[in-house]
C-alpha cells in the first residue's frame, strides 16, 4: 500500500506546493503558478469522486508525468519530504528555466 495516497493527501500536497484548485464540473484542476500567480503550463487533475478515496498506482503515474516528475519524485512531493523549492528546482533543470 506504499504507494497509493488519499485524493485528500494528494489535494492538500499540491495545494501546499504552489498549485492553484479551481472546481468545476466532474474534476479538480491542479495548475502551477508562478511568482506573479499566473497559471504555467504544468497541471493535472482529479475527480471530485476521489477525494475521499483511495488514488492507485496507474492515477498516481499519471499525475507524475503531468507534473514532469518520475513516480518516486510525485510521491516525494506528496509525502512532503519534497518541498516547493526542490519541486521548482527539478523543473528548471528539465527545461533550463526557474519557476519562481
Amino acid at each position: 500500500m506504499g504507494r497509493v495516497r488519499s485524493g485528500r493527501e494528494i489535494n492538500s500536497a499540491l495545494c501546499q506546493k504552489g498549485f492553484r484548485r479551481e472546481t468545476g464540473g466532474d474534476h479538480i484542476c491542479y495548475f502551477l503558478t508562478d511568482d506573479h500567480g499566473n497559471d504555467t503550463d504544468i497541471r493535472t487533475k482529479v475527480s471530485h469522486g476521489v477525494m475521499g478515496e483511495t488514488i492507485g498506482v496507474n492515477l498516481i503515474s499519471r499525475m507524475a508525468r503531468q507534473l514532469r516528475l518520475t513516480k518516486a519524485q510525485f510521491l516525494s512531493l506528496i509525502d512532503c519530504s519534497m518541498d516547493e523549492a526542490a519541486y521548482r528546482a527539478i523543473l528548471g533543470e528539465q527545461d533550463g528555466t526557474v519557476l519562481v
